[in-house]
């Protein structure tokens, strides 16, 4: 390349990116909005040339590699263990909702399914970036509530990294065989966990070391080293090169002078950053903004009203202020960095076209722009909705409200063990909601693909393999939904002896007889009735009087494998009931 080639390019990128950021910081809004803009204008209005862009793609590389161990870097895992564990539970409750709503809209909207999949993937995050930088800069809410607000993005900013994982093996398929496709997941796998393991046990002691012995300039570069290392390692397994830079941030933050490594490094990171949203700007052309305004537009609310629902939902059930909770939600509407990052990855695997791209970009520079205002007015909304709502939903709204602060008070007033197996209650329920999940979309989409392999290679017709697939589904199905059934009864019994010791002290009345009467019905049969409607209600080929009949054979497969396991039980003595005595002994 020719130097002048390259001084013209750098001198361009980075001089323009630095006026637009600084027009945008007079506007008070964060400096990404400026790379954006600056790699759109650049992209339009100048010719690049190849050199400028093999200047682009080089340094975006590097920028992506470094601002995602700088991601990792600020993930202290003892600071998430001690005072994270609500961001987890928001995280945890509205990421998985994210990435279904994101599904279904894109469904509705006519993407194919990995489309689909990558539009959830792309929408489920915020911008730690830009949500510290608004509130900051506005400081309207108190640290404590800003401190939650930034374990939440960075919790998912780790779900993201999961997501971006589990969907690289689905992109790179697009173009590969099920061979093929099958070792790059399983080695996916292995060098995930093989990199956490022997990482957190040896990269630590290592960097502490070379901290202890040699000057700090030493330790950044030897640090920068590593994250490229491990980035050039997972390009070779099939990832992204911005997952092996994360977790090697993130096994650094483990180390003793995580902190200061982590502001050393800032500069470097802000450089190469620019390059890297410079480098997405350039894929956006303005006649392809205006052309996909529209698609723009829907992103943007589909965006904005799952997340702000989602974290609102999150908080409520975490038993938070209903105002708390919306103006924390209000406070995130803004898509993350993670959102520029998929995109890029499924545009260059061909999954989507620019049209899709563009219009991420757009909807995420909106939701930059238009957060600072959302915030800045979210008191307003708050009140004024609160003040309009009219008397018979305000009643309905404080009555669920009411009986969620008496649950969570009868809980409370239980002994340490009982909420110690509330909390195992809860998460066991959650993990059997999402394997029901799990094997209902599993279903939906391989039962067509395994009809029409089962009808060449066994013969028959396509509605038996039907009828027979669909009655596994049912059989496999029951399991975690007889296991959540189980856990709600279990969580129901801790919430009537809570109820008790609160009664006991005057402070609530004992539930009545809905707890009973639902613990009472058999679980068995609660499972066939949830695992019907499930059925009826997913998708397939099959019409209402073939639904009996699978219903009919699933029930009665259902009821086999049942009366067995109780007869087995029977012969065993069962724990279940000094399980619940030992729990509520104080």
């Amino acid at each position: 390349m020719d130097e002048v080639a390259l001084l013209t390019s750098l001198t361009l990128f980075t001089l323009l990116a630095g006026i637009c950021s600084i027009i945008f910081n007079k506007l008070r809004l964060p400096p990404l909005i400026g790379y954006l803009v600056s790699g759109i204008l650049i992209a339009n209005l100048w010719e690049v040339g190849h050199d400028g862009e093999y200047v682009v793609n080089m340094l975006s590389d590097m920028g992506l590699v470094m601002l995602m161990f700088c991601i990792g870097l600020e993930i202290n895992l003892k600071k998430i263990r001690k005072q994270g564990v609500f961001a987890i539970e928001v995280a945890v409750i509205q990421l998985p909702l994210m990435v279904l709503g994101g599904y279904l809209g894109g469904t509705l909207l006519g993407f194919n399914m990995l489309q689909s999949i990558c539009l959830g993937a792309i929408i489920s995050g915020s911008s730690t970036a830009v949500v510290m930088a608004v509130l900051k800069s506005q400081n309207r809410l108190d640290k404590e509530t800003v401190e939650t607000l930034v374990l939440i993005t960075i919790m998912e900013d780790i779900g993201q990294v999961i997501i971006l994982s589990m969907i690289t093996p689905m992109l790179a398929g697009s173009s590969m065989d099920v061979n093929d496709l099958a070792v790059m997941i399983i080695s996916i796998v292995a060098f995930m966990l093989v990199s956490i393991f022997l990482g957190l046990k040896f990269i630590p002691r290592i960097v502490n070391w070379v901290s202890d012995n040699v000057s700090s300039e030493v330790l950044i570069v030897f640090c920068v080293g590593l994250a490229f290392g491990m980035a050039l390692l997972s390009t070779f397994v099939g990832l992204s090169m911005a997952i092996g830079a994360f977790l090697m941030g993130m096994i650094i933050a483990a180390c003793r002078k995580s902190r200061e490594i982590n502001h050393d490094i800032g500069p470097m990171k802000d450089l190469f950053m620019a390059m890297f949203f410079i480098s997405v700007g350039m894929e956006v052309s303005v006649s392809g903004l205006v052309d996909n305004i529209g698609l723009v537009l829907i992103f943007y609310l589909l965006f904005a009203v799952m997340k702000s629902s989602t974290v609102f939902l999150a908080y409520w059930i975490g038993n938070e202020k209903a105002y708390k909770g919306f103006v924390s939600a209000v406070s995130l509407v803004t898509m993350g960095e993670f959102a520029f990052i998929i995109a890029k990855e499924a545009l260059d695997y061909g999954v989507v076209d620019n049209s899709f791209y563009t219009a991420v970009i757009g909807a995420a520079l909106l939701s930059m722009i238009v957060l600072p205002f959302l915030t800045r007015y979210s008191d307003p909304l708050w009140f004024t909705a609160e003040e309009r709502c009219p008397p018979r939903i305000r009643e309905k709204i404080d009555m669920i409200n009411h009986a969620r602060d008496n649950m969570y008070r009868r809980v409370t007033a239980s002994s340490k063990k009982s909420q110690r197996a509330f909390t195992r209650g809860m998460t066991k329920s959650y993990i059997n909601l999402v394997m029901i999940a799990i094997v209902e979309v599993a279903f939906f989409f391989l039962i067509p693909l395994a009809v029409d392999w089962l009808t060449e290679s066994f013969g028959a017709t396509e509605f038996i393999w039907t009828v027979a697939l669909l009655v596994l589904n049912f059989v496999m199905l029951s399991l975690p939904t007889y296991q959540l059934v189980n856990n709600v009864k279990y969580l129901d019994e801790l919430v009537i002896k809570g109820a008790k010791l609160v009664s006991m002290e005057g402070k609530a009345d004992e539930p009545g007889r809905a707890y009973q009467n639902f613990l009472e019905l058999n679980s068995f049969l609660i499972v066939l009735v949830i695992d019907a409607l499930i059925l009826i209600v997913v998708p397939n080929p099959l019409g209402m009087k073939e639904h009996i009949l699978v219903i009919a054979l699933a029930v009665i497969a259902v009821s086999l494998f049942y009366y067995r396991s109780q007869k087995k039980a029977h012969s065993d003595p069962d724990d279940d009931e000094s399980e619940m005595e030992d729990v509520f002994e104080d």
